[in-house]
């Protein structure tokens, strides 16, 4: 078992007994599917050099000993993931010639390092919204302070500029500061709130479905882990880090720990 403290990192809380612990990894989409508000430009995962260093990051979390690999797969499709994992573990497909994402090349990768049998698929977005009640009403979307809030292009540049220059594991260590993972949800909280019609975000509406959609992801957690699993490695978009911490801390059976004692220093 890992005997590095993950509650060193505040502010994510002190486990208790009985409680089984859920590291979030916040990653990046390695297949480039511009989905998110701020998206990476990624290079080719498959050259040796970042499978080398896909390797490393494995070594790295692998000290932590997770009884339970989660990744963010829709929970229906299951039976899929299951195929394709059982690929991977038997040498049908290679991590160094296909699957250029983050569920393959850390989620599979690590699950296949520990010698488990099963990765679990807990993503489910919930239904669209029928209508948005915020869109008839007279908002004033005006920001009314002045509070620094992270300028979009250049969190664009210096993500794919960080990328350039890390190994991964360098990489994820600096997306999982709380520095970062703060900066995403200052952009969707301040057009959330405001109700900004021109942004992504830009309505209560829309944090409510991003909320919706993370307490699944915890439901789905828990109803595919077993009873003996003290540890789960989550692998998910670095965005979602922040709220599934919240919504982790707030479960009872449940308690979030950092991945950063187990990274490099954040460049």
């Amino acid at each position: 078992m890992g005997s590095m403290d993950e509650s060193s990192y505040t502010p994510w809380p002190e486990p208790h007994p009985n409680q089984t612990r859920v590291m979030l990894l916040g990653t990046y989409h390695m297949s480039n599917p511009e989905q998110d508000t701020v998206n990476v430009e990624a290079d080719d995962v498959l050259t040796a050099e970042r499978q080398r260093e896909l390797r490393e990051l494995a070594d790295r979390l692998e000290q932590w000993e997770p009884h339970r690999v989660a990744v963010e797969m829709p929970y229906d499709r299951q039976d899929e993931v299951d195929t394709e994992y059982e690929e991977y573990r038997t040498g049908e497909r290679q991590y160094d010639q296909e699957g250029r994402n983050e569920v393959v090349q850390v989620g599979y990768r690590q699950a296949d390092r520990l010698g488990h049998e099963f990765v679990a698929a807990i993503d489910e977005r919930p239904p669209d919204p029928e209508d948005d009640p915020f869109d008839d009403r007279d908002v004033d979307a005006t920001r009314k302070r002045d509070v620094p809030l992270p300028d979009v292009g250049a969190m664009r540049r210096e993500v794919d500029e960080r990328l350039s220059e890390s190994t991964i594991p360098e990489y994820h260590a600096w997306m999982n500061t709380e520095d970062e993972l703060r900066a995403n949800h200052d952009l969707m909280f301040d057009a959330g709130v405001r109700a900004d019609p021109d942004d992504q975000f830009g309505s209560p509406v829309a944090l409510a479905f991003w909320y919706d959609r993370n307490l699944r992801l915890v439901h789905h957690c828990w109803r595919t882990m077993a009873e003996d699993d003290d540890r789960i490695l989550l692998v998910a978009g670095a965005g979602h880090v922040r709220v599934l911490r919240h919504l982790f801390d707030e479960t009872p059976m449940f308690c979030p720990v950092s991945p950063r004692p187990y990274l490099p220093s954040a460049p």
